[in-house]
């Protein structure tokens, strides 16, 4: 499988040519960098409390794929346009994003690693530092990137949940202080994977595996040209992975297993990137969707099933629930005749006696 060479608007053949047969000039010092920086620039959002209130400036994103683009296209091969461009990408597509921009920085180090900015003049650890600002800057976006449809809930807020439900255990009280100020816990994550189209969830899953694969070359490449000077990206590696897995966790969860795709599909994970995020299906995606989830019961039997696996489903994410065991207690009753459900619910037997004799399952007195 191979990658489009195109996001919305933007060509990585346009990215990655030449600019009048070389890399272009050095922009260290020029307006457009002030522009791009301008352009992401975000204000804090300590700004609107007490007496300093006033309207934050929000990133432009749009503005600084723009700049950057251009900047990369026609003026100069340079690492921080990379990363900016990266960035931005990143926070507009999402994966998608990340992928495209990792490519195209894998690109430009493959093609103009001679002459691009900055020089080697200045050293190849000013070239270092550029990729460690974008694996330091992707790695945290990553984390906010959303995986569910329902709140768009992403691995930090997966970790978070997580953490209240740990605090849960240990104090209630601190749960619901935590509840209270905005975090969430299982319950909350859980609602918005409920409310999350398993498609969209496969069509993730391709997305982080592209993304990861992208880094992994841009990691290959770069060991290769910088030898032991070169960038660590393992930090945005391993969120990449762990975003994966709980993708896949939270497929399995409803009995949907990624097929392993064939060697030569390994080596390249498709993903389409000439649409934005959120519209792209890849091949995996439409094959995983010849075997929809059936979630209606189709006999007595198989309704019990269920029912047990939600209740341990909740054993597992809520431990401190009700949940599990009146789902438990529901299904012991449900296989109980009617007498013992009775003797089980009414430990009162003259009540128990009303009943049978309203019934009329009461036996006569001999």
């Amino acid at each position: 499988m191979t990658m489009s060479e195109f996001l919305n608007d933007l060509s990585l053949a346009d990215l990655t040519a030449p600019i009048n047969g070389g890399s272009g000039e050095d922009l260290s010092f020029s307006t457009l960098f002030d522009q791009v920086k301008e352009a992401r620039r975000a204000d804090p959002d300590y700004l609107t409390q007490g007496d300093w209130q006033t309207d934050l400036k929000s990133s432009d994103w749009d503005q600084t794929i723009t700049l950057a683009a251009q900047g990369l296209a026609e003026q100069s091969k340079d690492l921080m346009l990379v990363a900016w461009l990266s960035e931005a990408l990143a926070h507009k597509y999402h994966f998608v994003g990340i992928t495209f921009g990792l490519t195209v920085a894998e690109r430009i180090l493959q093609n103009f690693w001679d002459d691009l900015y900055p020089s080697l003049e200045d050293g190849v650890e000013e070239r270092a530092a550029r990729l460690a600002w974008l694996k330091t800057t992707l790695t945290e976006v990553v984390g906010g990137l959303p995986i569910t449809q329902g709140q768009n809930f992403g691995l930090l807020r997966y970790d978070e949940s997580r953490h209240v439900e740990n605090l849960a255990l240990q104090n209630p009280k601190a749960m619901q202080s935590a509840v209270e100020e905005g975090k969430i816990n299982a319950e909350i994550f859980q609602r918005s994977v409920v409310l999350t189209d398993s498609d969209h969830m496969r069509l993730k899953a391709s997305e982080i595996a592209a993304s990861l694969y992208a880094c992994q070359q841009l990691q290959a490449t770069a060991d290769t040209l910088f030898g032991r000077d070169a960038p660590s990206l393992v930090t945005l590696s391993d969120i990449l992975q762990r975003a994966g897995q709980l993708t896949e966790k939270l497929l399995k969860d409803r009995g949907i297993e990624l097929s392993p795709a064939p060697a030569a599909a390994q080596a390249a994970p498709e993903t389409v990137v000439d649409q934005p995020a959120g519209a792209v299906m890849t091949q995996a995606s439409q094959d995983s969707a010849s075997a929809p989830l059936r979630t209606t019961p189709t006999t007595r039997d198989e309704a019990f099933t269920m029912l047990a696996g939600i209740a341990q489903f909740f054993k597992n994410t809520e431990p401190q629930s009700p949940v599990p065991y009146l789902i438990e207690r529901a299904i012991k009753w449900g296989n109980m005749p009617l007498e013992g459900w009775l003797n089980d619910v009414i430990k009162d037997s003259n009540v128990v006696d009303s009943i049978r004799d309203v019934l009329g399952t009461k036996e006569p007195k001999q």
